[in-house]
């Protein structure tokens, strides 16, 4: 069954040990206990209490459920992320004589699966089962466990030697141990990709983010997904550490020249039981223009299928306001307009090879057969050899793709300084020369120009003329008849 609980009455999560402490005490469900810091947390296990199967496994996990200054811990699969609801959507639950664990129902609003909201007070009052004292925070100030007025709910992490957090507003779900792919974005940055959503997700590095350092492969074991409006992005964590309520006051400022990103930090909380975390920006790492750019390189791993059979691809430009480009090799550092690349994809392990001079084969891709094409030889340089690193630009024109062979992606980064003065288009139709007719442009923190390359003018050119129908011109005859 999936379950909902109001973060006002969630503590924290944390992973379920394979064998629990005994308790000298019975109830329908009452599993045993755990030691957590200075509690010996009692856990019930919901599925026995409502007449099903008990089935433990391995990764089960104990979410810790409060009620004024009680505490009892229980037994979960997963956790599946947190979400908005609006109250005009919660539907309330009743039943005669009372009794019922929840008290309200609703859909879940991305996914449209229905949920009960359990009632944390009716589970901390089951007969039999043993409930306990929180001493290790403070008394909540409420006798609901509300998080009482002006206070912010905060989601702890730990990312290696660093204790993060985060408004759990600005926090789209968690997903455990996210299983990183290498893939054409792997750099120091993004370690990786998953799939989240019927997508593959760019995941991003927060030390690297933030300036702190690196975050080891080995200590990777949560991730947390933010949802950026193009799309989303995965921080690669050590571990999720609880949710805290801290008080308007409780997050102090830092000072900006003692951190390499001050523009993405909040502040500096100190968290019982885990001391000073530093306090993320949900605000400003929504809107950085390097997460912007990952956000919108997200792919699907299948079509969807809708009106149009739209899908979420690269082709979104970074939420920043400033247009986002995609640097990349070939043999000489390009840059190209983000919303131009419908997709970028591996480089294929089998082509369909042809006998058109330039084309290096025809693939499938969603249904659709595509000429796989070198950039460098097409607009006059030398051909590249195919490497791990070699990938394919995607760019859909006038209802048709072409990919382009390039030899390695550098980043994705907003437009910061182009001329707007500059007129280099003479002789663009030219692909030898589509280079030298291009617009000189600066991206992120570049020094450097950059040929600022059309490729929906180079795939064009590739095509050909669209063949316009020309109308029949009546003869006189006709004319007069008519």
């Amino acid at each position: 069954m999936d379950v909902a609980l109001p973060l006002s009455a969630l503590r924290e999560v944390v992973p379920c040990p394979a064998e629990l402490a005994g308790l000298p005490a019975v109830a329908p469900g009452l599993l045993g206990a755990i030691e957590l810091r200075r509690l010996v947390l009692p856990v019930l296990d919901l599925q026995a209490v409502t007449g099903r199967p008990e089935v433990r496994r391995a990764d089960q996990v104990v979410v810790v459920v409060a009620w004024g200054d009680r505490v009892l811990g229980l037994l979960a699969d997963q956790v599946q992320g947190i979400c908005e609801v609006a109250a005009e959507t919660l539907v309330a639950a009743h039943a005669h004589g009372g009794g019922l664990l929840f008290s309200h129902t609703f859909r879940h609003p991305d996914t449209g699966r229905a949920y009960s909201v359990l009632d944390a007070a009716a589970v901390l009052q089951l007969p039999g089962v043993p409930t306990v004292t929180d001493v290790t925070r403070a008394p909540a100030a409420g006798r609901d466990g509300s998080p009482g007025a002006g206070r912010r709910t905060l989601t702890v992490l730990r990312c290696g030697e660093y204790r993060l957090a985060i408004d759990a507003a600005h926090v789209h779900t968690t997903i455990p141990t996210p299983d990183l792919r290498a893939s054409v974005l792997t750099s120091r940055m993004c370690p990786g990709t998953v799939e989240y959503d019927d997508r593959e997700v760019p995941v991003v590095d927060p030390l690297v983010l933030l300036g702190l350092g690196e975050l080891a492969r080995a200590d990777t074991g949560a991730g947390l997904v933010l949802d950026l409006g193009t799309g989303y992005v995965v921080l690669a964590l050590s571990e999720l550490l609880e949710l805290a309520h801290v008080g308007p006051d409780d997050v102090l400022p830092t000072p900006s020249f003692a951190l390499p990103r001050p523009d993405l930090l909040d502040g500096m909380v100190q968290v019982d039981g885990f001391g000073d975390c530093l306090v993320l920006d949900g605000t400003a790492l929504l809107a950085d223009a390097q997460l912007s750019g990952f956000a919108s390189v997200n792919t699907a791993l299948e079509p969807t299928h809708g009106g149009d059979e739209a899908r979420v691809s690269a082709a979104a430009a970074a939420a920043s306001g400033a247009p986002a480009y995609l640097t990349y090799s070939i043999g000489l550092d390009i840059a190209t307009p983000l919303e131009q690349v419908s997709e970028i994809l591996p480089f294929p392990e089998t082509l369909t090879r042809t006998s058109v001079p330039g084309l290096l084969g025809l693939i499938t891709h969603r249904r659709t057969v595509v000429p796989v094409l070198c950039l460098a030889s097409l607009i006059g340089h030398a051909s590249r050899p195919v490497t791990a690193s070699t990938c394919l630009l995607l760019v859909d024109v006038d209802g048709a793709s072409v990919a382009f062979a390039v030899d390695t992606l550098r980043s994705i980064d907003p437009l910061t300084w182009t001329d707007p003065d500059q007129v280099r288009d003479r002789g663009a139709d030219q692909l030898e020369r589509v280079l030298q007719t291009s617009p000189l442009v600066q991206v992120g923190g570049e020094t450097r120009l950059l040929p600022g390359l059309d490729l929906q003018r180079v795939a064009r050119a590739v095509q050909g003329p669209v063949a316009v129908p020309v109308p029949r011109v009546p003869r006189a005859e006709e004319l007069v008849a008519g």
